[in-house]
């Protein structure tokens, strides 16, 4: 009797969520608004697409003399036709059922860079996000 009743609130429980990864495209960077926005050219399917994302936050790029620090990415800096990889979730607003949906852009890496000039780093995975800060308890 006793463990029909564990089985029970076992099976009442929630399983834990496995982590997922976010989406993910790879492409060409065809141009940007300087700040938020971000519109790479990519193939899928044999097809050439669009991708048009906006970063929820300024991406913070590591600084090489600290790792603890970092310095705000200017969208405008990254030379087209850059190859960059942006990781992003599909958001819809509150209140706008039927709308299409944002691309919210996580973070970028610079898969390869266009231009000889660039001190961009390329293979890092640069976060767009603010950060929550500490954990309370």
């Amino acid at each position: 009797m006793a463990l029909t009743a564990r089985a029970k609130v076992a099976q009442e429980k929630n399983a834990p969520s496995r982590p997922r990864p976010a989406p993910q495209v790879t492409g060409k960077l065809v141009g940007t608004d300087g700040s938020r926005l971000m519109i790479l050219q990519y193939e899928h399917d044999s097809k050439s697409e669009t991708f048009v994302g906006r970063i929820q936050s300024a991406c913070m790029l590591p600084v090489n003399s600290s790792p603890a620090e970092s310095k705000q990415l200017d969208l405008s800096m990254i030379p087209k036709q850059t190859v960059l990889t942006v990781f992003y979730i599909r958001h819809i607003q509150a209140g706008n059922v039927g709308k299409r949906s944002e691309n919210v852009i996580l973070a970028v890496r610079f898969d390869r860079l266009h231009g000889g000039d660039s001190t961009l780093p390329q293979g890092v995975v640069i976060p767009c996000v603010k950060s929550a800060g500490p954990a309370t308890r």
